[in-house]
């Protein structure tokens, strides 16, 4: 009866060995899960607002300018006669290179969205991209290699 009482009591202080070995790990998987949640959402925010603009292109090819001071110098050499022709005719051609070439430029222009994000980490980042709005108010978004991607 004696051995049988060791044995019950050898076999409960195992399990009580076991089950404080196993809470300790328990708790450190749901700590590492935890960690891992945080970290994955340290980039993660909240759309707060969105902007579209169009800037001009940076350069022209030229062939507006160009253009722009033949029809320009034409229409000069129309108006008046000799030295007055002359000034008109030069006039007009620069005139015409400098609207042929804004015409040109904004013929080229691209269109911007700056996207403002309240980040969960606390503060705010804006993001510019090219083309039109991807994102609305209130969208929950991450940033991955320093683009915004919808947070699925």
């Amino acid at each position: 009866m004696k051995t049988i009482s060791n044995i019950a009591a050898r076999l409960a202080l195992a399990a009580a060995v076991a089950a404080g070995a196993a809470a300790p790990l328990a708790a450190q998987a749901q700590d590492s899960h935890h960690q891992r949640a945080s970290a994955q959402c340290q980039n993660c925010g909240t759309v707060v607002s969105t902007r579209t603009y169009e800037r001009a292109a940076e350069r022209a090819s030229g062939l507006g300018a160009g253009g722009g001071a033949v029809v320009g110098g034409l229409l000069g050499n129309q108006v008046g006669s000799g030295n007055g022709r002359t000034l008109a005719t030069i006039a007009g051609a620069v005139g015409g290179a400098y609207a042929g070439n804004h015409v040109e430029r904004n013929m080229h222009k691209t269109t911007y969205t700056e996207v403002r994000v309240r980040m969960a980490k606390g503060g705010y980042r804006s993001f510019t991209e090219q083309g039109r709005p991807r994102f609305s108010n209130g969208d929950r978004v991450r940033v991955q290699q320093g683009r915004l991607v919808h947070q699925g």
